[in-house]
């Protein structure tokens, strides 16, 4: 069986990993917005998330479709943040963005064309023939709209933390519950998404097509 590596180069060797890249800009965003403000501390964690996202590029991770964009707005992101030195801008713009690609994705639900429909194959590599098959529309419909819906209800959670505490509160609370939120909410949608398509013919479980997968790329590499 093929070992899986959450993070790391396609040598083997470790660059860190998933938990360290979430916690680096969370602290360097507390060091430098207690020694030396907010605009620096907003600069210094979006160079380490520009880093974060170039190195998950070259290592083939499925973010590198949309560095392009997800670079465009951590960027455009950071100098706004800087340029107003106001957390209530920078933090909002984070935010504003969760709450519209939350309804965006309930959207593209609602009007029977789920983004995940189109999409969800960068993450899992299903063949043709699975994703024209009803159980996968079903499947990524739903999908798409309860992480929507999730989008929309941590929006609110997050709108309420930030008026409710100080700043290094709320970074910190985030960072504490995020964490195991995202590693919950992703084993529940493999989980999903492996028992919904069982009952389309080929289809092997979502463990060996990962297995397949992570083979495929140690023999590019």
């Amino acid at each position: 069986m093929a070992e899986y590596k959450l993070s790391g180069g396609s040598d083997g060797r470790s660059t860190g990993g998933p938990f360290l890249d979430s916690l680096m800009p969370v602290v360097l965003f507390l060091i430098m917005n207690r020694f030396a403000g907010l605009g620096w501390a907003v600069a210094g964690a979006t160079l380490w998330s520009v880093k974060v996202a170039v190195s998950r590029r070259r290592r083939g991770e499925v973010i590198g479709k949309f560095l392009p964009m997800l670079l465009a707005y951590l960027v455009a992101r950071g100098i706004v943040g800087v340029l107003t030195d106001s957390e209530a801008v920078y933090f909002g713009i984070g935010i504003g963005a969760k709450t519209i690609v939350g309804a965006l994705l309930i959207g593209t639900s609602l009007v029977g064309r789920p983004i995940l429909s189109r999409a969800l194959h960068l993450l899992i590599p299903v063949g043709r023939e699975i994703r024209f098959h009803a159980a996968y529309k079903r499947m990524t419909k739903i999908l798409t709209f309860a992480f929507g819906a999730w989008l929309l209800v941590t929006s609110a959670f997050d709108f309420w933390l930030f008026n409710q505490t100080s700043t290094d509160g709320y970074v910190i609370i985030r960072a504490i519950a995020s964490w195991p939120a995202g590693v919950v909410l992703t084993l529940l949608g493999f989980w999903y998404i492996d028992r919904s398509l069982r009952v389309v013919p080929g289809f092997s479980g979502i463990l060996d097509l990962l297995e397949k997968q992570q083979t495929g790329r140690g023999h590019n590499n």
